[in-house]
């Protein structure tokens, strides 16, 4: 398999699990919780895999990072890539966005979650993904059992 297939395969991976309503921070979703975070113009989340920094840097963002590097590169070694032929690898997630989203019977604002990842050698691949999300606020949504609020 070529090494642009195996980079969107990654990608591809990443970005289901990252929307999924199975990522969570502190027991609630992940999303929603950045969405909480990201309440004001630009309305974004970066996450840049590479380095480990966030926009904005916080520490959820870091920690959500760190989680979503780990994942990667997990992905990554299933499909052969060696970490060292990326060059950049980054998740961004922009609320309240301005796009047309089908029925998918979820509430919330729009928002638009756009993994890339690019190797050394020049390939790219760029999987996305728009759906709804509304943003965690206390009393708002139940989170995992055990857990009562997220430490912000």
């Amino acid at each position: 398999m070529k090494i642009r297939s195996r980079l969107k395969h990654g990608a591809s991976g990443l970005l289901a699990r990252f929307i999924s309503r199975n990522n969570d921070y502190q027991g609630f979703w992940t999303l929603g919780v950045l969405y909480s975070i990201a309440r004001a113009a630009p309305w974004r989340v970066e996450l840049n895999l590479i380095s480990g920094d966030a926009y904005p840097t916080n520490k959820i963002t870091t920690t959500v990072a760190a989680e979503q590097l780990a994942v990667l590169r997990t992905a990554l070694f299933k499909q052969n890539v060696a970490w060292h032929s990326l060059k950049r690898a980054t998740v961004t997630v922009q609320f309240n966005a301005r796009v047309q989203v089908g029925c998918t019977g979820t509430r919330g604002e729009p928002f638009v979650c756009i993994v890339e990842l690019e190797s050394v050698a020049g390939q790219r691949a760029t999987v996305s993904f728009v759906g709804r999300c509304t943003a965690w606020a206390p009393g708002l949504f139940s989170g995992r059992a055990g857990h009562l609020y997220p430490q912000l």
